[in-house]
């Protein structure tokens, strides 16, 4: 009965939080409704971990969070000392708060950890799960077609892209992204659990449905981002469902099961060994269909490519070029402070807004050489401490592989694409590595 109360409470957790940000998307430029739908989601993920506490007793803070609350320490340093009247909006703020998002994705991460483990201990509560991620999907593709709908129905004649937008498209964009973020490990778990647990035919044909409509949804999730004219959002998705493509035929069509169910994930296991000719050939097979699908969608529908932002709506200039005539000022604002950074550093030189488009660019520009390799540490030791807890077992080795491909491809998009304060890219650091583990006290700490 706990169990159940448990996974109930999880899923209203999920719930709640998607609700909040599809209403974001779908009211843009309304400023923050439904906070209290998003102070719901986080009192009840909240509450399962206090749960969690009093049941297991123990509490291991990973490394890597004591890292990180350094470089927290020393960006609210920064943003005290250089840019003080917008600490809570860098911190806190809906718009991009760093802490906010980290502490958004580790809620889910920790109470999906919860569920992962009930269900690869004990399998009968597979059909538990099964039932809650079937709901799950049928309120995700509920509030997302009804989001779809109600934009399409004002999008410009001339242009793909909804009317009366003023630009206010990046927060909208940043909550449809970490939307499809959750989506897309809840559904990539209930593929994995599923394909070890359950090997019955009818599952596999679940299975690819599941996966069939993922991909529908995916690919509608890439034409939304353009009609509120997120480029950013539009190739976050893309990535996404190249990841779950790749790793569906991975776990179909590669026997790959025995080697993941008998190695320890590590740099040299993933990269050189047999896992690796498996995993590459997956990757070239997921592109060659993905790139039929999508360009045989654009064929059949005989959609107009010059209408989308992320062609510059027809004209010689777009959004890559933009951003390329403003790799000249790195160059100028690192040169400002390039020891300790300065998070006003384009105010303060070329213009606010004008700092380069790149994660770990301005990384450096505002944050300095000392805010870059605290990052850096953070995510070398994160990522170490992921493959350490991968144990010899199918599923928890695929979803740490999963985690890492998605987490590569995003942060390389960010790498071109985002300031440091992002929202997807904290959220989805806290989604991939949590700060905390729970472990009875009979058990072995392995973090």
């Amino acid at each position: 009965m706990l169990v159940l109360s448990r996974f109930i409470l999880f899923f209203m957790m999920i719930g709640s939080l998607l609700i909040y940000l599809f209403t974001n998307i779908k009211l843009i430029g309304e400023g923050s409704p439904a906070l209290v739908v998003l102070a719901f989601s986080v009192l009840l993920g909240g509450l399962l971990i206090v749960l969690e506490l009093l049941l297991k007793q123990n509490i291991y803070i990973k490394k890597s969070f004591l890292v990180l609350i350094l470089f927290f320490i020393y960006f609210i340093l920064n943003s005290t000392l250089n840019r003080p009247n917008d600490l809570k909006a860098l911190l806190l703020a809906t718009s991009g708060g760093i802490i906010l998002f980290y502490i958004l994705g580790s809620l889910v991460s920790i109470n999906l950890l919860y569920i992962k483990e009930k269900i690869l201990n004990f399998n009968q509560f597979l059909n538990i799960f099964n039932f809650f991620y079937i709901v799950f999907s049928m309120v995700f593709s509920v509030l997302f077609l009804d989001i779809f709908m109600t934009h399409s129905e004002n999008v410009r004649e001339d242009l793909f892209l909804i009317s009366d937008l003023n630009g206010m498209y990046q927060r909208a964009g940043a909550f449809l992204t970490i939307s499809f973020f959750i989506y897309s490990f809840i559904t990539a778990f209930f593929l994995f659990v599923n394909k070890y647990v359950k090997k019955s035919k009818f599952m596999t044909l679940m299975a690819f449905l599941i996966f069939g409509l993922y991909c529908l949804t995916t690919i509608g999730g890439m034409l939304l981002s353009q009609m509120i004219g997120s480029n950013n959002t539009l190739v976050n998705l893309g990535g996404l469902l190249f990841a779950t493509t790749i790793f569906y035929i991975f776990i179909n069509f590669t026997k790959a099961e025995n080697l993941l169910s008998h190695i320890k994930l590590n740099v040299k296991k993933i990269f050189f060994s047999k896992l690796s000719s498996k995993l590459f050939g997956s990757i070239f097979i997921s592109l060659f269909i993905v790139f039929v699908l999508l360009v045989g969608l654009i064929n059949f529908f005989d959609i107009d490519l010059d209408r989308f932002r992320i062609f510059g709506f027809g004209s010689e200039t777009n959004a890559m070029s933009t951003r390329l005539e403003l790799i000249s000022n790195f160059f100028i604002h690192f040169d400002y402070n390039p020891i300790f950074g300065n998070m006003a550093v384009d105010i303060l030189t070329t213009g606010e807004g004008t700092y380069i488009h790149s994660f770990i660019a301005t990384l450096l520009t505002h944050l300095g050489i000392v805010g870059f390799i605290l990052f850096f540490i953070y995510l070398f030791v994160a990522i170490k401490e992921k493959l350490k807890s991968s144990n010899n077992l199918y599923v928890n080795n695929l979803f740490s592989l999963y985690s890492l491909v998605v987490f590569a491809g995003i942060f390389a998009i960010a790498s071109v694409g985002t300031f440091i304060t992002y929202s997807p890219i904290w959220f989805l650091l806290g989604l991939l590595f949590p700060p905390i583990v729970f472990k009875n006290r009979k058990e072995k700490q392995v973090e």
